[in-house]
């Protein structure tokens, strides 16, 4: 059973609440496991603090030799730090001679003692493994957690037990811990990569397996991965409507289309570069935005203002669209591991604006923003899925590797998915490119499937009205200009 959000405690790191599905429950033990340096210290802290800015106390103590003056002074360089709140709202103590002196015994009475007169609704115990070293036998240990859940129980404080990877004595299945959440990091080629799994949490559908982690000058943020996001959405995904259709703005296009995408489908678009992909994105979202519908681009490559300079050059009038708020751009710079990011920022700007027209220009530089390139095809699938249950209907252009000659599509998980299939050609003949395009594949709805030539001038993609020209470039056997000069 889930427990209600007025028993959830913030932990108000970044997607954090998202993965424990509102947070932390009040009164409840959880173990956070890492290596040393893989954010633990960090993570508990900027939880202390964000408890202190809602109003709330936290007690940090610490079981370890090193005095807490050198782990505050490391804290201050990161924003979520206030010093102002120290020794008010969050309160640092060592309690190494305690344990030292008195064992466990006497560690577990001033748990009490601190857990009963502080008030705290946080309580984070650091160097657990200093406590397990202490214990005469693993029982004893297990005990000893047990209480401590007590302590959390009677005052209603969070309590978090930070430890080392090397404590195997706790059995994460069987203890009475309520939590598990680890934090590892691994290698992937010549990439270094940190994570956060949570391993167990009773009263939460918390997202499983791994989802990145950073450490920044903000704090530590939490990436949680799409797929699992998506799996968690129950919200009904609608199949696309032939009765309704997403038209382009090219009357010929449109045609092929038999009147345009269908609402709620996606549409991919293949060619090489220079083909016109990015102009054909662009027409997409400006007729949208000529009938009434919000648009965003969204770009790895061309920044914002080189997107509006090649609108001005052609005439498109995207700088109007944007400034009148029917069309957002957003750039990203195909950064590794960012994938979960840019998915997070596109789907907000969905809701935000009520956007009904996507255009995702390069849905191949994704394989350069992804922290393990297995995981694409999942990413990409849910993504668009959760696109379609926003009211979404898709298109994505893909750079396929050839220039001249015969098609090469994407991996097959790529078009399979798509409902629709766009292809733009390169035409080499006398020594002048020539440009095509056609439908190649439209679902549960009719298509023209024969070739047009198409140009690139003033107004921006041009296509004829007949198919003579393009029969004439591509020959009886369908093949370029080159490959018809091989045959000579």
């Amino acid at each position: 059973m889930t427990a209600p959000a007025s028993q959830r405690a913030e932990t108000g790191i970044p997607g954090l609440d998202t993965v424990l599905e509102g947070g932390l429950i009040r009164g409840s033990v959880y173990l956070i496991r890492g290596a040393p340096g893989s954010g633990k210290t960090i993570l508990a802290n900027q939880i202390g603090f964000h408890t202190a800015a809602l109003g709330g106390r936290a007690t940090y103590v610490t079981l370890l030799a090193e005095a807490n003056d050198q782990m505050i002074a490391h804290l201050s360089r990161l924003r979520f730090f206030r010093p102002e709140l120290v020794g008010s709202k969050v309160s640092y103590l060592s309690l190494f001679k305690i344990l030292e002196e008195r064992g466990l015994a006497g560690l577990l009475q001033t748990m009490r003692e601190i857990g009963a007169t502080r008030g705290a609704q946080l309580i984070v115990v650091d160097g657990l493994v200093a406590a397990e070293d202490f214990a005469k036998s693993p029982q004893q240990f297990k005990a000893f957690v047990h209480d401590l859940h007590m302590v959390a129980t009677m005052s209603g404080a969070t309590v978090l037990l930070l430890t080392t990877q090397r404590s195997l004595n706790l059995d994460t299945e069987q203890t009475v811990v309520d939590g598990v959440i680890d934090l590892t990091e691994d290698m992937y080629e010549m990439r270094a990569l940190r994570y956060l799994r949570v391993r167990k949490m009773r009263g939460t559908n918390a997202l499983r397996g791994k989802h990145l982690l950073s450490i920044t000058d903000e704090g530590i943020v939490v990436r949680p991965r799409i797929e699992k996001q998506c799996e968690r959405d129950q919200r009904e995904v609608l199949a696309p409507d032939p009765h309704r259709r997403k038209r382009f703005g090219i009357p010929q296009l449109d045609r092929m289309l038999g009147g345009g995408p269908p609402e709620l489908s996606t549409t991919m678009i293949a060619g090489p570069t220079g083909s016109g992909k990015t102009i054909l994105g662009l027409h997409y979202l400006l007729e949208g935005a000529r009938g009434g519908e919000r648009g965003l681009f969204i770009g790895f490559h061309e920044t914002p203002p080189e997107l509006l300079a090649k609108s001005d050059r052609l005439g498109l009038g995207l700088r109007g669209a944007v400034n009148e708020g029917a069309i957002h751009l957003m750039w990203q710079r195909p950064v590794e591991g960012l994938l979960d990011l840019v998915a997070e920022q596109l789907l907000a700007l969905v809701h935000a604006h009520h956007i009904t027209r996507v255009c995702v220009d390069g849905v191949h530089t994704f394989s350069r923003t992804i922290d393990y390139p297995e995981r694409l095809p999942e990413a990409v699938a849910a993504i668009k899925q959760q696109l379609l249950r926003e009211g979404v209907t898709l298109v994505y252009t893909y750079e396929t590797p050839q220039v001249h000659g015969q098609l090469q599509l994407p991996p097959q998980d790529l078009p399979a998915s798509a409902h629709n299939i766009i292809v733009q050609r390169h035409c080499e003949v006398r020594a002048r490119t020539h440009h095509v395009i056609s439908v190649l594949k439209m679902r549960d709805s009719g298509h023209d499937p024969r070739a047009y030539e198409f140009r690139i001038d003033e107004g921006g993609l041009h296509v004829d009205n007949t198919y003579d020209s393009a029969a004439e470039l591509l020959g009886p056997a369908g093949h370029d200009g080159a490959a018809r000069k091989t045959r000579r």
